[in-house]
């Protein structure tokens, strides 16, 4: 018999990381950065794209415990700090805004002129940034049980294939969609974000007012 609440955890690991990954909005760099390159040096890039942000979410995914530990940091703590970043980001995806936490335009230049752009700034920050990572320790450390740690790199692990295949049909994903198209799913990402912000929020003051308001009743 499965755990009570795996198939929330699921569809909460998948909605949050997809929306913040958006890989709708990596498309028009990756279209960029790609420009003049042939099918197989495109294939290599994604590729070591995808890797490294799939490398960066397992590191992270397994390592926030200890990265709590080490600085002092609860897990209600990490859950308000990150529930504020994710609002901001879904802000400006409801703004339809280009986060400033994945790429700056400085940044974007200066991949303009690199000769790889797989790892950086594609793999991070653009397919993983702050968002990610900090959505990945916040629901690493709500896991309950060896289940839910699965659940969660398989959301992970479908949600990186995901980007892969978007980004890999990009011209014909924006061709279909239009601009007005991508836009418009921005948005509707970027509101279930932000409910989700809101959700890791209440639940980082309601760890810290637990304890507080038992030991007050007692």
């Amino acid at each position: 018999m499965l755990p009570e609440g795996l198939g929330t955890f699921a569809l909460l690991s998948f909605t949050s990381l997809f929306a913040i990954t958006n890989p709708l909005v990596a498309t028009p760099l990756y279209l960029a950065l790609t420009e003049g390159h042939t099918e197989q040096e495109k294939r290599r890039t994604l590729r070591l794209a995808v890797t490294t942000g799939a490398v960066v979410l397992v590191v992270f995914a397994l390592l926030g415990g200890a990265i709590f530990q080490f600085f002092g940091i609860t897990i209600h703590a990490f859950r308000i700090a990150g529930g504020i970043i994710i609002f901001g980001i879904a802000i400006e995806m409801l703004q339809v805004k280009r986060s400033r936490m994945k790429a700056t335009s400085e940044e974007e230049a200066e991949a303009m002129e690199k000769a790889e752009v797989g790892i950086t700034p594609l793999g991070v920050p653009m397919i993983v940034g702050p968002g990610a990572i900090t959505t990945v320790m916040v629901l690493a450390g709500d896991a309950p049980g060896f289940l839910h740690v699965v659940v969660l790199f398989g959301a992970m692990a479908v949600v990186l294939g995901s980007i892969y295949g978007v980004l890999r049909a990009g011209p014909m994903v924006t061709d279909v969609l239009g601009q007005s198209g991508v836009n418009v799913l921005t948005r509707i990402m970027g509101l279930l974000l932000a409910v989700i912000a809101v959700q890791f929020v209440l639940d980082g003051v309601h760890g810290f007012l637990v304890p507080i308001l038992a030991g007050g009743g007692g």
